[in-house]
């Protein structure tokens, strides 16, 4: 089997290089993360950038690729283009990705840097001016390949305008390659393993949109005081008929059922069981007068029926239930009301957006993650797109059925690192729990403060256990103060009244009852009697005691276009 992969892994290496000859002359930029790829990118110097990216191969492959290497950290890292690349003429952005340990929460995106000769990339930061942000992103609920444009307005003003419906991000391991073509007639395509996922047009799908409307909601306009917006009234002319009885049941007892032949009227449903016996350690001062559970009387098992026979309800032909007038139209009814519009002051149009996206002068990768091994490759900056294709070819169609053969080849290993890693998910578990509490309206203020304090609890099991764990003893606590910690003293009544489990029959009559609001909880409250297991008992034929108190609980480079 190594001899096979090996064998592989040379070929794989081999078309590679084959495909860097072939196509890399053609690209504006190309980054394949080989050899020297460290003096051509420069991680920021921002000391939010606590992590640092690394060129490593992923397992199986000889393919290297710049690598997160650890999780709950922000990286930052940049690389400037030989020349500046010109949406105007068109835009083809494409990277490999593979999330080899999955992607739970963190970007996995690329931010095609605005053109500046102020731009340096040891300055790197979240808020340097890109003119394309794409690529996959995931956190929660949130799963998406973004596409972002800063589109600058006739006033200067630059605007971020999002892609409405984005596609979904591959969460498999394998390698994937993530293409978002930009178009001269102002179309765009996104493609994920060369297979068209998004199409359309830039003035239809994205918000705001690039051209804001003509006319607006006038703010100054507000709804009269006499408009009629309900359409729909009460008759006031209808009246209940005469002969409407709103007291009729809805279910009467059915005058034609008959008992059914054999019917034990005579028998009780329940009897003693015969074969209990009381306790040895039973203590009639303590427990009460001793009485043997209830059990079904055989005779009506056998039989249709014991005791007072009863006539089954149908549904009464009469019932009418509460009497209503019908609903008519409103004679007043004006109609859903609308403010008036009027011109939009900041109305422009642009028929050519491309020109005000601004050239890209960089690459970065500027991400926070929770997640780490995450491989980037083959970035792709160019203004052709058919060239996009033959990358795809030439260099993920390779790797990828490389991978996917080895995929079936896989033998499931056993986990040496299990408590580690369930120890770090635990982490991340938490970690994602809060953050998402942080996305509710009021608490979203506090996200800013606590990012840092996310990432630990991510990378720290213990301190996320605790984070979880000490809240919850201390509201248990204040709640056993509250309502627990005194133990009810043992009484028993004057008159020994007997006490015995509840009967199969009250049993069955309870489940059917609607039950009260405390019968509903699962666990009892804490100072609330612990559940007794009589019930139980008497459907067995265990038997136990029952106290009357209760008690409380407890090989590459650059290639440009010459």
């Amino acid at each position: 089997m190594r001899s096979l992969q090996g064998t592989g892994v040379a070929c794989l290496a081999l078309a590679t290089l084959l495909a860097v000859q072939c196509v890399a002359k053609d690209a504006a930029f190309f980054e394949d993360f080989g050899s020297g790829w460290d003096s051509r990118w420069v991680q920021s110097k921002d000391d939010k950038y606590n992590g640092k990216f690394a060129a490593e191969s992923p397992k199986n492959l000889d393919d290297q690729a710049l690598k997160v290497p650890t999780k709950a950290r922000h990286y930052g890292i940049s690389t400037r283009l030989p020349e500046a690349v010109q949406p105007s003429k068109g835009l083809v952005l494409q990277y490999e990705l593979k999330l080899s340990e999955g992607l739970t929460c963190g970007g996995a995106y690329l931010k095609f840097i605005t053109d500046s000769k102020e731009f340096d990339p040891a300055s790197l930061k979240e808020a340097t001016p890109y003119t394309v942000m794409f690529g996959a992103d995931k956190c929660g609920s949130t799963n998406k390949v973004h596409l972002i444009l800063r589109h600058k307005k006739p006033n200067g003003e630059i605007e971020e305008k999002h892609l409405d419906t984005p596609p979904s991000v591959n969460l498999d391991k394998l390698t994937h390659v993530y293409t978002a073509i930009i178009e001269t007639d102002n179309t765009y395509q996104i493609l994920i393993d060369g297979e068209e996922k998004k199409t359309g047009s830039l003035f239809e799908d994205f918000t705001p949109a690039i051209n804001p409307p003509q006319e607006i909601d006038d703010p100054e306009d507000t709804k009269p005081d006499d408009w009629v917006d309900t359409a729909k009234i009460a008759d006031p002319e209808a009246s209940k008929p005469d002969d409407w009885d709103e007291d009729a049941p809805r279910e009467i007892l059915d005058e034609e059922a008959e008992k059914p032949e054999g019917w034990l009227d005579d028998e009780p449903e329940e009897i003693d069981d015969p074969e209990a016996e009381q306790p040895e350690d039973w203590d009639e001062e303590e427990d009460g007068e001793w009485e043997p559970p209830r059990i079904t009387n055989p005779k009506c098992e056998d039989g249709p029926g014991c005791g007072e026979w009863e006539r089954p309800t149908i549904p009464n032909p009469n019932y009418k239930g509460t009497w209503y007038p019908p609903m008519i139209d409103n004679p007043e009814y004006k109609g859903v009301w609308k403010p008036k519009k009027i011109s939009n002051p900041d109305y422009f149009e642009d028929d050519t957006p491309l020109n005000n996206l601004g050239d890209i002068g960089a690459v970065a990768v500027e991400i926070w993650t929770m997640d780490q091994g995450y491989f980037f490759d083959n970035v792709l900056v160019t203004n052709k797109a058919e060239k996009a294709q033959e990358y795809r070819t030439n260099y993920w169609q390779p790797k990828h059925e490389h991978e996917v053969e080895l995929q079936k080849d896989e033998v499931p290993e056993v986990d040496e690192d299990l408590d580690s890693e369930s120890s770090e998910s635990t982490g991340n578990f938490v970690s994602r729990a809060v953050e998402k509490a942080l996305s509710l309206p009021g608490l979203s203020l506090l996200k800013p403060f606590l990012v840092g304090w996310l990432a630990t609890l991510a990378a720290n099991t213990l301190l996320a256990v605790a984070a979880v764990t000490i809240p919850a003893v201390l509201f248990l606590v204040l709640l056993y103060s509250l309502f627990g910690g005194k133990k009810a003293s043992s009484v028993v009544p004057a008159d020994k009244k007997k006490k015995r489990a509840p009967s199969v029959v009250e049993t069955k009559k309870q489940d059917v009852s609607v039950p009260d609001v405390t019968e509903m909880s699962d666990t009892p409250v804490l100072g609330d009697a612990a559940p007794t297991s009589q019930t139980a008992a008497s459907s067995t034929g265990v038997h136990t005691r029952r106290s009357t108190a209760a008690s409380g609980a407890g090989a590459g480079g650059t290639t440009t276009i010459s």
